[in-house]
């Protein structure tokens, strides 16, 4: 874990200080969560875990969606939305081929749906006609944005889900028809690592032989474009409307001031089984604590101090081509196509289910 930067020494040395006062909060769990609404009782756990964080789907509510659109559209370092739009450019034509009709088309942390309209265009010339099921934990935005791709697309029926990836798919799991199951944006590398797999096992125990799962993945492995990709720019996004969020959702009096975002990568061997990828976390930068009035918490956090914004280690994987191969592999997939862009440093995967 040494390769995970300075401050962690620090962050040791707090927890063990923070132990009895930490045991002591979550003796009193269901106190704090008396009230607190299903959907937001992953976040309170994350709050009074030792590990302090806040799942990564909380940075994205309906500001948080538009927050991100507007940085991976204008950015000059984060270049994935860009490179995606151009592979999805050149070969929409070639996913659409990838099903038979009639075809329901899923999308996973929809958000905008702006890449998307490339492959509704494709299916819609291909099929004539075309229901698609935008997948968002911000219900409200997917319902607007859905809308919409109704009034720009004749033969388009949008039926928006509002929920986590896997309430989207089991919802679907019972429709007849085949379906295609899009998860862009690089999303997938956001998964928790160590819960990457299982997640598509449990996608592929949804999906008969006809469905396929196609995935955008970020293949690119140099550090320094990274850590800018990944810098400051991104602020907004998964520290600044978090902490607003928390604020209003708690009636706390967290201030983004007193923490900065710090980003690493973490580079694993190509060959191997396990992913490079970027980490992500809020570093305090003073000794303060933070009242969250609804929960009756206090949080306190030590200078060096790290806040996670992610469910594990990483806040988005890189990937080799091999081990794309293998998680296809363990998860009882098979790559039957893909495509990338000129550089081949960003690239979309068809799966079908393997037999």
């Amino acid at each position: 874990m040494n390769q995970h930067g300075s401050g962690a020494s620090a962050v040791e040395k707090s927890n063990k200080r923070d132990d009895v006062r930490r045991d002591d909060v979550m003796k009193d769990l269901d106190v704090i969560t008396r009230d607190v609404p299903s959907a937001l009782m992953p976040v309170v756990g994350g709050l009074t875990s030792r590990r302090k964080r806040v799942p990564y789907w909380y940075t994205y509510d309906t500001r948080g969606s538009e927050i991100y659109e507007e940085v991976a559209t204008t950015s000059k370092t984060y270049l994935n939305w860009h490179k995606e739009h151009s592979v999805l450019q050149s070969h929409s034509d070639d996913i659409a081929a990838e099903t038979t009709s009639p075809v329901i088309l899923v999308e996973l942390g929809s958000g905008a749906s702006s890449k998307t309209r490339l492959i509704l265009e494709a299916m819609l010339k291909r099929h004539g006609t075309l229901t698609f099921v935008p997948v968002d934990v911000s219900k409200e935005h997917i319902e607007e944005v859905g809308q919409q791709l109704e009034r720009d697309y004749e033969g388009l029926t949008v039926e928006p889900f509002g929920g986590l990836y896997m309430e989207g798919i089991r919802h679907l799991s019972t429709r007849k028809e085949p379906k295609m199951l899009l998860f862009l944006g690089g999303s997938f590398g956001n998964v928790c690592i160590h819960e990457q797999v299982d997640m598509m096992k449990e996608v592929r125990a949804q999906l008969t032989a006809k469905d396929r799962f196609v995935l955008g993945l970020d293949m690119n492995m140099d550090r320094e474009s990274l850590l800018e990709a990944y810098g400051q720019q991104w602020a907004n996004n998964v520290l600044n409307n978090p902490i607003d969020r928390l604020n209003k959702d708690f009636d706390g009096d967290m201030d983004a001031a007193k923490f900065e975002l710090v980003t690493e990568f973490i580079e694993n061997p190509a060959d191997g089984d396990t992913p490079s990828y970027v980490m992500g976390y809020w570093r305090s930068l003073s000794e303060h604590r933070v009242y969250f009035r609804k929960l009756g918490l206090n949080l306190d956090f030590q200078r060096g101090e790290k806040f996670f914004f992610t469910d594990g280690p990483n806040w988005s994987c890189k990937w080799s081509l091999h081990q794309i191969r293998r998680l296809a592999e363990k998860s009882g997939f098979a790559l039957e196509d893909y495509w990338t862009n000129d550089a081949a440093d960003y690239g979309v995967f068809c799966f079908a289910p393997a037999p």
